[in-house]
């Protein structure tokens, strides 16, 4: 009966040696495969940051536009401004101010 139970116990055991090769291989495919996907991942995250360091960059450019056009708007409203356009698009000048002309 002793042969039967080493015997039984034999066959078992490489049953069970099959079995841990197979589930090893599938988790050594599973990491692999997460691996992967994290890898992906973690060059999509980067894209992502790049793209938005530039969207950032485009806010910031945009930002500064729009103060130089309300700085802009704010000396239009002036008389200083007025005076400007005057001079230059009209060539209007101030009472005491002399004119020299280059030929």
């Amino acid at each position: 009966m002793m042969t039967a139970n080493r015997r039984s116990v034999r066959k078992r055991r490489s049953k069970h040696k099959g079995s841990m090769k197979i589930i090893t291989l599938i988790v050594l495919v599973l990491c692999g495969v997460f691996g992967v996907f994290t890898w992906q991942n973690t060059q999509k995250s980067e894209q992502y940051a790049l793209v938005q360091e530039n969207l950032q960059q485009q806010i910031d450019d945009e930002e500064e536009n729009q103060k130089a056009i309300e700085e802009q708007a704010e000396y239009q409203k002036t008389d200083a401004y007025i005076e400007d356009l005057a001079r230059e698009k009209l060539g209007l000048v101030h009472e005491d101010e002399i004119i020299f002309k280059k030929k």
